[in-house]
């Protein structure tokens, strides 16, 4: 009876995750307001009653689907990051964000997308703001423990502003890539990305006071 529930739970969780990754991957091609419930279970080869089973409605599919993706990929991320030096820091954090486009490419678009529906969905927009600031405060603890280990020479008192200020630096290169597809080959937008990156780490931005 045990192994049954078991079993019954483990294909749930697979099914709502099959919805979950295809709404995302809909929402980010046709976009929130384009997309139906049944676009996702055409696509996800399901039947069209199923989404709804496990999602009240679209609104909840998204919120999911976007809560989800942004800490699988948050995490994807700063779990990778290492490093001794704002070097090295700078550079396992951009190489992350690099495979993290070729894993994941649907990602960016589809968070963009959900940050477009924010603009007219309260529920979306405090999903996606408690999605971004999860997104800076996992960097923050990130940058907080280099710093505690003599990796970092930043002050706590700017930890949050550097937080906030990678995050943004990443987000933007992930838009940009959405544009331009092709830049994801070209080593000089990744060579700079880390030295921008460095920049912010090693505390060297110019004072515009």
């Amino acid at each position: 009876m045990i192994v049954r529930l078991l079993s019954r739970a483990k294909l749930k969780e697979e099914k709502s995750q099959l919805i979950i990754n295809t709404a995302l991957k809909v929402f980010a091609e046709k976009g929130y307001d384009n997309a139906t419930i049944a676009d996702i279970a055409k696509s996800a080869k399901v039947s069209m009653g199923l989404p709804l089973y496990y999602f009240s409605n679209k609104e909840e599919l998204a919120c999911q689907a976007l809560e989800l993706s942004s800490d699988q990929i948050t995490n994807s991320i700063l779990n990778a990051v290492t490093g001794n030096s704002p070097e090295e820091i700078s550079t396992s954090l951009i190489n992350a964000f690099r495979k993290n486009i070729r894993l994941y490419p649907d990602f960016y678009p589809f968070y963009f997308e959900m940050w477009s529906a924010s603009r007219r969905n309260k529920k979306i927009k405090r999903v996606f703001k408690t999605a971004l600031d999860n997104t800076i405060n996992a960097t923050k603890e990130i940058l907080i423990n280099s710093q505690k280990r003599g990796c970092l020479s930043i002050g706590l008192e700017d930890i949050e502003s550097i937080s906030i200020s990678l995050v943004s630096k990443v987000d933007g290169l992930g838009l940009m890539l959405i544009q331009y597809p092709q830049l994801i080959e070209n080593e000089n937008i990744w060579r700079m990305a880390k030295k921008m990156c460095l920049s912010v780490l090693d505390n060297k931005i110019e004072d515009l006071k």
